[in-house]
């Protein structure tokens, strides 16, 4: 079998995020569906769930590997050298998916078996093999098609669907949605629409760090100078005059898209402990894009007692995110120097940005927060609010968001406050964490959903929470981070 991918990761709680992210990319990559990613990715997150569970506080490491054992069929396994954990034997029941009924033990051997039925465990020569097939593969690229004329959008599709997996999209809109879901690795356009043109599409997408992912044709029926010279200034790789020939549409499409044809995945950003030890015998657990570190969200402790820390999230994701959080990280870290008060530094940090003194083309969110005297003290900058868990099981998110920084020079920030007395759980999270998993308006109802009912210790609920709130590979559209502070 030809091996395709083989990496190792420490076995942490960030590398679950990680690995999900390796999948994501790598599966795409490899033309595996979205269905089959999707599912690969629930299953995973089960997998390395239990054996993490198992395994913490060991330093140990497990492989991911990808085999390609025939033309139709991959297979992905971990591989660790750990004591053996058959998760088939350990929590094998009769719990099926129709019974609508949420158990203990079993669910996950169950959605093991339901997305693949072949998946297998054993040990050899000291070491343990999870398996299993990947057999829904699509060679063909994803090529994503914006047009609002439907007779243009069926026809375009009739002649590339023998070879390409075709998106179409009847505006911007419903083309910038394509580009973040979607592993498209080509942009086809129409340049005249009847409210406009395709330009703005074009302008957010240089904005944005997904330019380097996509191939862009143009089409259009003016070849005049003036939008020659405009559609090259936008950074397309061919455009066309219309009418188009199939061969010559086919013949610019494979001219452009040469330089994706390897597409490689690689994280080269150290791991945020999974675990922040805070003041008054408080645990912060970390979850998401801050654990990894290759995106826009941020977590930082800034007081030697460990009361105090921020939480920030950048617009945008990945890695132009991540370069504009190192700005703010960074006056942050020089303003903390001068000892003064966290209000002084965020109408500072508020001022840096109106005047366009650091990350002119992004925005950010914060939330700063301090814990004594039994209380949440927090400093809110556009952020969403903290949310409580009281030890009755009642859930709320506390009243106090500020104005989004950079927008005014004389915005003013209020000290909030909260009781802690009867708080078992507190919860921060970047926007991300509930735009990739709640479609409900009212982010509390749905939040309530996922809760764990059932957890043994404050570690056992963090991690059952963040587990809960996992979304489908092909739906993680933004950096999604969560902190449980208990």
């Amino acid at each position: 079998m030809d091996i395709l991918f083989e990496r190792r990761f420490e076995l942490l709680w960030p590398t679950l995020t990680e690995i999900r992210q390796v999948l994501k990319h790598v599966l795409g990559a490899l033309s595996v569906t979205r269905d089959e990613t999707d599912a690969a990715g629930l299953v995973a997150t089960e997998y390395l769930t239990n054996l993490i569970r198992h395994n913490e506080g060991d330093e140990q490491l497990i492989m991911l590997r990808i085999n390609q054992i025939n033309h139709d069929t991959y297979q992905l396994t971990f591989i660790d050298e750990l004591k053996p954990y058959n998760l088939f034997k350990q929590n094998n029941s009769s719990w099926t998916l129709a019974s609508n009924e949420l158990v203990e033990g079993g669910m996950g051997v169950e959605l093991i078996r339901h997305y693949f039925a072949d998946a297998t465990y054993d040990t050899r020569a000291g070491k343990n093999y999870f398996s299993f097939p990947l057999t829904n593969i699509d060679k063909r690229p994803s090529i994503i098609y914006v047009d609002d004329d439907i007779t243009q959008l069926a026809l375009m599709s009739a002649y590339l669907k023998d070879k390409f997996n075709v998106i179409t999209c009847e505006n911007i809109d419903a083309g910038w949605q394509a580009i973040l879901t979607s592993d498209a690795s080509i942009l086809l356009l129409d340049h005249k629409l009847k409210q406009g043109t395709c330009e703005p599409l074009l302008e957010k997408l240089n904005k944005s760090n997904l330019k380097s992912q996509l191939s862009v044709v143009m089409l259009t029926g003016d070849d005049s100078e003036e939008v020659i010279s405009k559609i090259n200034r936008l950074g397309v790789d061919d455009y066309l005059i219309k009418p188009v020939k199939k061969n010559k549409l086919l013949q610019s499409i494979e001219r452009v898209t040469h330089r994706f044809a390897y597409l490689s995945y690689q994280s080269t950003f150290g791991l945020t402990p999974s675990k922040v030890l805070l003041g008054h015998n408080k645990t912060a657990h970390i979850f998401g894009s801050i654990g990894v570190g290759n995106g826009g969200d941020f977590f930082m402790p800034i007081n030697d007692e460990g009361t105090a820390f921020i939480l920030g999230d950048m617009m945008g994701h990945g890695l132009q995110a991540l370069k504009e959080s190192f700005a703010i990280k960074g006056f942050i870290s020089g303003f903390l120097a001068t000892g003064l008060a966290y209000q002084e530094m965020l109408a500072a940090l508020n001022n840096a940005l109106y005047k366009q003194q650091l990350c002119k083309s992004s925005l950010v969110t914060l939330v700063i927060c301090f814990l004594e005297n039994n209380k949440l003290y927090w400093l809110n900058a556009g952020h969403p609010a903290p949310v409580v868990i009281n030890k009755n099981g009642d859930l709320s998110q506390l009243n106090g968001t500020g104005p989004l920084l950079g927008l005014s020079n004389d915005h003013q920030y209020t000290l909030y406050e909260a009781k802690l007395d009867n708080v078992e759980h507190i919860i921060l999270y970047t926007d991300g964490w509930t735009d990739n998993r709640f479609t409900d308006k009212d982010e509390m109802t749905e939040l309530k959903k996922i809760i764990p009912t059932q957890s043994t210790s404050a570690e056992d609920f963090a991690h059952s929470l963040w587990k809960n709130s996992q979304v489908a590979l092909s739906k993680e559209v933004d950096d999604a981070s969560l902190i449980i502070i208990n």
